[in-house]
C-alpha cells in the first residue's frame, strides 16, 4: 500500500514568554525564531517547517498576546497573534506549566471558537520538582476545556518533543507537501539574519535596551571568496540608547557582532563578514513604513 503524504499548518499561540520560540526551534531542529528571557521579543509570525517521512508540518510561531500599545510595531504583533488561527489545521496553545494566568485564559477564550482542534502544550516541566507534579495540572486543565491533546514538554531539555512531533504528524490530514523537504522556513533569509542579530542585542544588553530596537539588514550578499557579506543598521529611539548599544570605545557593539557572527555562521553554513551601524530615529516604531521595511508586515 503506497505511503500517503500528509500536510498540516500548526499555530503556536499563547501569552508572551512561555517559550513558543524555543518550542518552534526544537521542533524544526534549527533556530528560526529568536529566543530571549524578555517577553514580547517575537514581533512577526515566524514560520518553521519540519518534513519527515512524507509528512510536512508548517509551524507558525505567533507573537505573544499582550496589552496593545500605540506603536505600529506593537499593533502588527498583536494582529499577527490574533490571526494565527487563519488557515490553520492545528492550534497549539503553549503555557508555562507552573501556573495558569489571566493572559492564558484570554488566549484560550480567543481561540476556543476556532474550527481547528486546540492542543495544550505544557512547557517548562523541567522546572517542576518532579514530572509527577504535572499530573494534577493536566487534570485541572482538562476539566476546564476539552483539549484535543494535552502534552507536557520541555523546550529547554527536549523532553517529549519527539513524541509531540509524532502526535502532530499522525494528526496531519492527507495532503500534498507545499515545500521542498529541506526547506526550514518560508521567511526570507535576510529577515532571519536580522532576527539573529536582534537576539544578540537582547542577550548582550539585558534590561539596558528597550524593546524598540529594530534591525535592518541593508546588504546581504555572497562575496567572491564564499563569505556572506552582511551590513546591518540598528535603529534606536534616543541618543542615550545609541550610546549604550555602542558601549565604551565600541566594546558593546563589538561584543554583539562577535556573538552574532558565530550564530550567523552556524545558521548560514559559511563564513560571515559583518558590518554594523547604529542610527537614531525618534518614534521609529510608530512609522508603519519603516516597520514594514524591517520586515514586520506590509506598509
Amino acid at each position: 500500500m503506497p505511503n500517503i503524504s500528509r500536510f498540516a499548518v500548526v499555530a503556536l499561540v499563547g501569552r508572551a514568554n512561555v517559550g513558543k520560540s524555543s518550542v518552534l526551534n526544537r521542533l524544526v531542529g534549527q533556530k528560526v525564531s529568536i529566543v530571549s528571557r524578555r517577553p514580547q521579543t517575537t514581533w512577526r509570525g515566524i514560520t518553521g517547517i519540519r518534513s519527515i517521512n512524507g509528512t510536512q508540518l508548517v509551524f507558525v510561531d505567533s507573537p505573544g498576546l499582550h496589552k496593545p500599545r500605540r506603536e505600529a510595531l506593537s499593533k502588527r504583533a498583536n494582529q499577527a497573534a490574533r490571526g494565527a488561527d487563519t488557515g490553520t489545521d492545528i492550534i497549539c496553545q503553549v503555557i508555562d506549566c507552573r501556573l495558569w494566568t489571566n493572559e492564558d485564559q484570554a488566549a484560550l477564550n480567543h481561540f476556543r471558537s476556532s474550527k481547528a482542534p486546540l492542543w495544550l502544550l505544557m512547557n517548562k516541566v523541567d522546572l517542576l520538582p518532579s514530572r509527577e507534579h504535572v499530573l494534577p495540572l493536566i487534570q485541572r486543565v482538562r476539566s476546564e476545556y476539552p483539549w484535543a491533546e494535552v502534552v507536557p514538554i520541555s523546550a529547554k531539555s527536549g523532553y517529549n518533543l519527539d513524541h509531540l512531533g509524532s502526535l502532530l504528524a499522525a494528526a496531519a490530514p492527507p495532503g500534498t507537501l507545499a515545500y521542498e523537504e529541506d526547506t526550514l522556513s518560508t521567511l526570507p533569509t535576510r529577515f532571519l539574519v536580522g532576527e539573529l542579530l536582534r537576539e544578540q542585542i537582547f542577550r548582550q544588553m539585558g534590561d539596558e535596551i528597550p524593546y524598540v530596537t529594530g534591525v535592518e539588514v541593508t546588504q546581504f550578499r555572497n562575496g567572491d571568496d564564499g563569505y556572506a557579506e552582511i551590513d546591518a543598521t540598528f535603529w534606536c529611539e534616543t541618543a542615550g540608547q545609541k550610546a549604550a548599544l555602542i558601549g565604551l570605545k565600541g566594546a558593546r557593539l563589538k561584543a554583539i557582532g562577535s556573538s552574532a557572527r558565530v550564530e550567523l555562521e552556524r545558521f548560514l553554513g559559511q563564513g560571515v563578514r559583518l558590518s554594523q551601524h547604529v542610527k537614531v530615529k525618534k518614534g521609529w516604531a510608530d512609522d508603519a513604513r519603516l516597520v514594514a521595511q524591517l520586515g514586520y508586515g506590509d506598509a
